[in-house]
C-alpha cells in the first residue's frame, strides 16, 4: 500500500521511524524489540538510510524484513549523500526487488565532519531533484520533510516553505514533519501550506523526550526549540531518570491526544529503536484512535 492510499483509509496511521544499527550487539537489540513494536501495531514503519555505505545495507534488510516477514507497509528512506543518479536508480530496482511500495526522499545531512553539503559527482544538490527521479522511475510512494520551525539552512520561513512546495510538485504524496513540541507551530505549519498550494497530507513528527542532554543536542542540531515549560521540568528532574521519561512521554502522549482530536491523518514517531515508551504512548492515546 503506497502512501497516497494509506492516508485516505479514514483511519489514523500511525508511523514508527527506525534507524539501521551500527554494530551487531545493536542490531541484535533491534531484532529483540522488533516483535514488541509490530505487535503495537503501526500502519507504517519507515527505517532511515546511512549515507555513504555505512549502513545502507541494513536499511534494506530491516524494510524487507518488516514488509515480507511481518506483513507491515514499510518506507524505506533515501538521501543524495554519496549516489550518482545512476547509484541511485540502482538502488531504487534494488528496493522494488523486496516489495517495497513507499521512499521518505530527503537531500540528507553533510557526511560527518563536514559542515555544508557537496552533491556527489553526477548526482543531486536537492531533494526536489531526488523526488522528481524517484517519481520518472515509477512505482512508489514518496514522502518528504517539512519544517514547522524552518530548516536549520533556510534562511527564512518563507524561502523553506517554497522548497518544500517545489518537492511536493515534484511529485511528492504526503509530508512528514521534523520533530517539534509544541502544536501550535505544526498548525501554523498546515495552514501555511495549505495557503500556497500544497494539498498532501501532512504527518505531525514527534519524538518522546527520553534524555535532557541528547534532545538538547537533537534540536540544537535540527533547530528545533523546547518549550521554556518543558525545558524547565526536565531539568528540575535533575538525574531522576524515571522523571525524566514520564515528563517525556507524558508531553508526547498530549501532543498526540491534541492532533488526534485536530483530525491529523496521522502520527509519526521517532521512536529510537526502543519499545517501551512508545508502548506507552500508543496505551495512552489508544482510545482516541479511530
Amino acid at each position: 500500500m503506497k502512501f497516497a492510499e494509506l492516508y485516505n483509509t479514514g483511519r489514523t496511521a500511525i508511523s514508527f521511524e527506525l534507524f539501521p544499527p551500527r554494530t551487531e550487539r545493536t542490531l541484535a537489540e533491534l531484532e529483540e524489540r522488533l516483535p514488541r513494536l509490530i505487535a503495537l501495531n503501526p500502519s507504517l514503519v519507515t527505517v532511515t538510510y546511512g549515507a555513504l555505505g555505512s549502513t545502507q545495507g541494513r536499511t534494506l534488510e530491516i524494510a524487507s524484513r518488516i514488509k515480507n516477514e511481518y506483513g507491515i507497509e514499510t518506507a524505506h528512506h533515501l538521501t543524495c549523500v554519496g549516489s550518482s543518479r545512476e547509484e541511485i536508480s540502482r538502488i531504487l530496482d534494488e528496493i522494488q526487488e523486496h516489495n517495497i511500495e513507499n521512499i521518505v526522499a530527503l537531500r540528507g545531512d553533510p557526511p560527518r565532519g563536514e559542515t555544508e553539503f557537496t552533491p556527489p559527482r553526477n548526482g543531486y544538490s536537492h531533494g526536489n531533484q531526488l523526488v522528481e527521479h524517484i517519481s520518472r522511475h515509477g512505482g512508489f510512494g514518496i514522502a518528504v520533510a517539512g519544517y514547522p520551525e524552518k530548516h536549520i539552512e533556510a534562511p527564512d520561513l518563507e524561502t523553506d516553505l517554497w522548497n518544500l512546495k517545489r518537492k511536493v510538485d515534484r511529485g511528492a504524496d504526503v509530508v512528514i514533519t521534523q520533530l517539534y513540541y509544541d502544536n501550535r507551530s505544526f498548525y501554523d505549519f498546515v495552514e501555511r501550506c495549505r495557503a500556497i498550494g500544497i494539498h498532501q497530507p501532512i504527518i505531525p513528527g514527534l519524538m518522546p523526550i527520553l534524555n535532557v542532554e541528547q534532545i538538547k543536542r537533537i534540536t540544537s542540531m535540527c533547530g528545533a526549540t523546547i518549550p521554556v515549560e518543558l525545558l524547565r521540568q526536565l531539568e528540575d528532574s535533575g538525574d531522576d531518570a524515571e522523571r525524566v521519561h514520564e515528563i517525556g512521554i507524558t508531553h508526547t502522549a498530549n501532543q498526540a491526544l491534541d492532533l488526534l482530536q485536530h483530525g491529523v491523518p496521522g502520527i509519526h514517531f521517532y521512536v529510537l529503536n526502543r519499545h517501551f515508551h512508545i508502548a506507552e504512548i500508543m496505551e495512552r492515546i489508544k482510545p482516541a484512535l479511530k
